[in-house]
Formats: structure tokens, C-alpha cells, sequence
């Protein structure tokens, strides 16, 4: 059975704990010339804007509670909605590979006028490609549990404030082997 830390962001299987996703694929962006500071409003806006986004499709979001700078967020999330088409089937599902042994917690799956999505909701796409090895690692393992979600599309949808929504499609079909390569070296660097 998968749980889930959210305190230390650790996840467990049957108690014994898996790497995650993002700590898999961590070291391939390079974040070292942005100020801790503005790494830490960058990290609490962002788990702000998942959080709205999941209750949104939910439809348990209270608009009156919302400060003021997730205005533009919601406003760019329900355009997205709307132009995609997309209608939400999972939203913050926590997953696990058996085989791989890793987890981590996928953000939207849904249906959309390109057929079956998954999306990742972002700030930004500093981390480039390393995106699609992260959506390429949610896919693998929730496709194990649902195989009709193999052929869905990948993309990572860009929420932020004074701009645009944007979306990125990452359909490399070599993300999953690379994703699995970091996991490899994940492992051996944690060998002692």
C-alpha cells in the first residue's frame, strides 16, 4: 500500500520508503543561480496554485478566500479548461511503479479535445526536458493500474501571473528510458 509523508515529502510502500519523482530527476536542473529566497516564494506559490487548480476541478474552490495575485491563475486555469476541453478524471493522484519501485503524485489526468491527457501543472519551464521525463515516470505508473491511459498525451501547462497560460507538449518517446536511467543512478549514488 502507497503512503504519503507530506510533511518530509517521503512516500512508502508497505512502510519502506521509495524514491519520488522529483527527487529522482532533481539534479538535472540546475537552480543554483536563483536566490534561495526567491526559490522559496517560487515553491509556495506553486503548491498555492496546484492546490487551487485541485479544488477547483473538484469544485470545492471559495474564489472569496483567494488573495489577490491567484486571480490571474484561476482566470488562466478556466481558460485552459474551456479552449482544451479538458475535463479532469484524476487531479493530485498519488502513484507507484512495481516494478521500478518509485512514486509520486501526478497532478491532472483527464480527456480533452486531443484525447486523454496527462498535465502537469508549472511556474515556469526552467526544468526544460526534465519535464517530460517527470510526466513520462507519472504515466508509466499509473498505467499500471489503468492500461487504457497508455496512449494518452503528455503535457506540462504553465500558470503564472501577468501572463498567458501556456502549454508544452513533451512526446519524446525515449522520456521514460531516460527517467529510468536516473533512476538507476539515483540508486546507485544511494548505495553505500
Amino acid at each position: 500500500m502507497l503512503t504519503f509523508d507530506p510533511v518530509e515529502h517521503r512516500y512508502f510502500w508497505n512502510g519502506v520508503r521509495v524514491p519520488n519523482v522529483t527527487g529522482i530527476i532533481g539534479d538535472l536542473t540546475d537552480l543554483s543561480m536563483v536566490p534561495p529566497a526567491t526559490l522559496e516564494i517560487a515553491r509556495q506559490k506553486g503548491i498555492a496554485a496546484h492546490k487551487l487548480v485541485e479544488l477547483d476541478a473538484k469544485g470545492d474552490l471559495d474564489e472569496s478566500t483567494l488573495p489577490e495575485w491567484m486571480n490571474p491563475i484561476l482566470a488562466q486555469w478556466r481558460a485552459f479548461v474551456s479552449q482544451f476541453g479538458f475535463k479532469v478524471i484524476a487531479s493530485e493522484k498519488k502513484v507507484y511503479h512495481p516494478t521500478h519501485r518509485y512514486a509520486g503524485t501526478l497532478d491532472l489526468f483527464g480527456e480533452s479535445n486531443c484525447g486523454l491527457a496527462y498535465v502537469d501543472v508549472k511556474r515556469s519551464f526552467m526544468a526544460g526536458r526534465a519535464i517530460g521525463l517527470q510526466l513520462a515516470a507519472y504515466q508509466a505508473a499509473d498505467v499500471q493500474e489503468h492500461k487504457d491511459r497508455r496512449q494518452a498525451r503528455r503535457y506540462a501547462l504553465r500558470l503564472k501571473e501577468g501572463e498567458p497560460y501556456r502549454m508544452q507538449e513533451y512526446s519524446d518517446n525515449n522520456d521514460f528510458n531516460v527517467f529510468t536511467a536516473c533512476l538507476i543512478r539515483h540508486q546507485w549514488k544511494g548505495k553505500k
